[in-house]
């Protein structure tokens, strides 16, 4: 029984470690998942930054490890909402966080955008989104997303 174990223990070996290089991604997302860093726990440095929190009871699916998105539990049809976070994460690090808000009003649907890019000098971008008024993203300041949210009633 020894000699067997002598005679395979080498190409074990071999073999576990060919395992491990070939999944060691797998393993360390397993271990310290990409999100949970900037997930709830972060919420402290997005109430700093003026970002809005991650509410404790969105969950997300995700197993990527390069981005997460959050969704309430309950996602509404109509009316006005935040609809969703997303983060992305590149080396271990944030680089981009984004919120979206919706209002669907007789199934009509406006989106706004407020992203926050953290591997630029200007990063904050405002995105509109309304079918009726142009087929594309139109770029909007601070002052007008946050009209925008007051009008929905997402904002005080």
């Amino acid at each position: 029984m020894k000699q067997i174990w002598e005679n395979l223990k080498y190409p074990l070996y071999l073999i576990l470690v060919v395992i491990f290089i070939f999944s060691k991604e797998r393993i360390f997302n397993l271990v310290f998942p990409p999100g949970k860093k900037y997930g709830v726990a972060f919420n402290a440095e997005r109430k700093r930054l003026g970002i809005d929190t991650l509410p404790a009871t969105w969950t997300t699916k995700d197993k990527y490890k390069t981005s997460k998105i959050w969704y309430p539990p309950n996602r509404q049809d109509s009316g006005s909402f935040r609809n969703s976070k997303m983060v992305i994460i590149q080396s271990g690090e944030i680089i981009y966080e984004g919120d979206t808000y919706k209002r669907i009003i007789d199934r009509k649907a406006e989106l706004l955008s407020v992203q926050c890019k953290f591997d630029t000098v200007n990063n904050w971008e405002y995105m509109y989104y309304n079918e009726n008024i142009s087929p594309s993203n139109i770029n909007v300041t601070k002052t007008q997303s946050d009209s925008i949210l007051k009008i929905w009633g997402l904002k005080d």
